[in-house]
């Protein structure tokens, strides 16, 4: 992986890479999206990364802060992940904290073409981690800025589950379950609760527990 994150991810479909002029902690500088294994997949400058499923299973994901001074990544699953999708985020988690067994074993040729190349272009160990001016901000990153949901009640809905509240299926809808989790938080839940405060109380409690 490229640190402008123009290179597709090894073994990726339907890859596209961004550029954002006003890098924020939602949209760091360089970012790339795209299909890993049938996952939809996104790698941000600022070593974080998400994994998810698709429109039709957007009740769970992973979410990779790594550190890169200490050459760690802390991993969340929100939901209930299929079997084979943490290994999937391993590969992400490669981008940023290659693993030496899975370089070495890299390294020597086997007569054969490769079949994990999911590090194959990784050159951390040659680079400075005080290169990165974006490395600061990886241990802040939490709340609102790990959700890309579109819509306000969806973001809501994202945040409800990743404090512990289960709203149902994330699918921007105020529904029995959405209010009945929403009254873990405030009282008496309604269609007059502002869903933009909302928000913020929920981003606020995620951030003071992460």
């Amino acid at each position: 992986m490229s640190d402008t994150f123009d290179v597709p991810l090894p073994g990726a479909t339907d890859v596209v890479s961004h550029v954002t002029d006003v890098p924020s902690s939602q949209f760091p500088g360089f970012w790339q999206e795209g299909q890993l294994d049938g996952y939809q997949y996104k790698i941000f400058a600022n070593a974080t990364a998400t994994l998810r499923g698709g429109p039709s299973d957007s009740d769970w994901s992973i979410e990779l802060i790594c550190d890169l001074s200490a050459k760690t990544c802390a991993v969340t699953e929100i939901g209930t992940p299929p079997a084979n999708a943490p290994q999937v985020a391993r590969r992400l988690e490669q981008c940023f904290v290659p693993s030496p067994e899975i370089n070495a074993d890299a390294a020597q040729p086997t007569g054969e073409p490769p079949t994990d190349v999911g590090v194959a272009e990784t050159t951390f160990d040659q680079q400075a981690p005080t290169e990165n001016p974006l490395e600061g901000a990886v241990q802040e990153t939490c709340g609102v800025a790990l959700v890309d949901e579109q819509s306000d009640v969806a973001i809501m809905q994202r945040l409800l589950i990743m404090v512990g509240s289960d709203p149902g299926v994330v699918d921007g809808f105020l529904g029995p379950a959405t209010f009945e989790a929403m009254d873990d938080h405030v009282e008496n839940s309604g269609w007059d609760t502002s869903i933009p405060d909302l928000i913020s109380q929920l981003d606020r409690l995620h951030c003071s527990g992460s």
